[in-house]
């Protein structure tokens, strides 16, 4: 993989690691015509209600007839006053957000990750999903990405959350930890000029 830097901010070893786990994912989702499928990385911890507020989850989506693209499950909320989405009482439109632990992704939000060709134009991956539903305050970055039309919602309260959190005694993080490897403290150029690194 090539990973192009475009002035985004550095990378850890960590975060080109998980962002590949993720791409890895979607692939095999439109590969094998997956419709839907739950992601959860492993480092989580369930609520104690999960199975039966899963399945109230996707009922009120079914009876809402939703077009959904990526439903998170567990997110670091960054900005308050969330919209309820019309009609239901656990859905929210989420505005910008941290992690990936965990969220329900379709067949059509998968290839609308796949079309960005993401693995040649790397962020870390919890910046490239709010930035494809339209929500990353960053409009620098945004205007590598077009179009940014990823149908995405949140439940409310989320029904998962991290093992650890930082400080925490016992807790690890491999995107957090690890060595930076690309230097894109540079300014931005205004020439299409790249900086690569092969993996």
């Amino acid at each position: 993989a090539v990973v192009s830097t475009q002035s985004t901010g550095a990378l850890k070893f960590g975060e080109i690691g998980c962002f590949l786990s993720h791409f890895r994912i979607w692939e095999e989702v439109v590969a094998k015509n997956y419709q839907k499928i739950l992601i959860l990385e492993d480092d989580i911890r369930f609520d104690a209600n999960f199975n039966s507020q899963l399945n109230d989850l996707t009922a009120e989506v079914e009876a809402l007839s939703l077009d959904w693209d990526l439903i998170y499950l567990a997110r670091k909320i960054l900005q308050k006053s969330e919209t309820f989405v019309p009609g239901s009482s656990r859905l929210v439109i989420p505005k910008y957000s941290y992690w990936t632990a965990s969220y329900m992704l379709s067949n059509k939000g998968a290839r609308k990750l796949l079309k960005q060709e993401p693995d040649k134009k790397m962020i870390a991956v919890d910046e490239y999903l709010p930035l494809m539903f339209d929500s990353h305050p960053n409009r620098e970055w945004s205007a590598h990405y077009e179009p940014r039309d990823l149908i995405a919602y949140s439940v409310n309260p989320l029904l998962i959350e991290p093992q650890f959190y930082i400080g925490q005694e016992g807790y690890i993080s491999d995107t957090e930890t690890s060595t930076v490897i690309l230097d894109r403290s540079r300014p931005a150029s205004s020439s299409s000029e790249e900086s690569k690194v092969e993996l």
